[in-house]
């Protein structure tokens, strides 16, 4: 049943992008959030390679990989089902992402929020890349219907020619869910 009180994501521009973003709001029924057991990533098989999904861990306070497509394999290839992130990812990256994570399942406080990045999405300047691209960062609900899960997608492309990223985070849409 498709929700006749959408949430605004008119900001996404990559058109697979925006249909994740419609499937997922197709699947929050009458909830603001979907359970994570109604996300089939066989659903979009052609955005497969770019999805990722990240399970909170509330006993160890850690963020744990349950899905990981080809290209973001490819960006972080020690990335594996059942790593945590701070086993995979440097500190600087982890002290960047983290926070995000945190923010979209609302972990410390406030309303659980649907993140949209779009500009620099991949700085790996101990590689000496970057990657320009678009992420849509989504929260699920565990079984018991607490926001638990966090469902993505990134679209990149690495520049031709390796370069400094700006100072800063990339330029982020958050869009909060109302929550009750």
């Amino acid at each position: 049943m498709y929700r006749s009180d959408a949430i605004d994501l008119d900001h996404i521009q990559d058109p697979r992008l925006v249909r994740l973003a419609d499937y997922w709001q197709s699947k929050r029924d009458d909830r603001p959030i979907p359970y994570r057991a109604q996300i089939d990533p066989v659903d979009f098989p052609r955005l497969l390679p770019n999805v990722w999904l990240v399970q909170y861990d509330t006993a160890q306070d850690r963020f744990l990989y349950r899905l990981a497509g080809e290209e973001i394999r490819r960006v972080h290839p020690r990335i594996a089902f059942g790593r945590y992130i701070d086993e995979f990812l440097s500190p600087q990256a982890l002290a960047r992402i983290q926070p995000f994570y945190r923010e979209v399942l609302a972990l410390d406080g406030g309303a659980p929020a649907i993140l949209h990045m779009r500009g620099f999405v991949y700085r790996m300047t101990e590689h000496g890349l970057s990657a320009t691209g678009e992420r849509l960062v989504l929260p699920l609900l565990d079984g018991e219907g607490d926001p638990r899960f966090i469902f993505g997608a990134t679209l990149y492309r690495f520049d031709p020619i390796p370069r400094e990223a700006p100072v800063g985070d990339p330029p982020v849409t958050r869009t909060f869910i109302p929550y009750a």
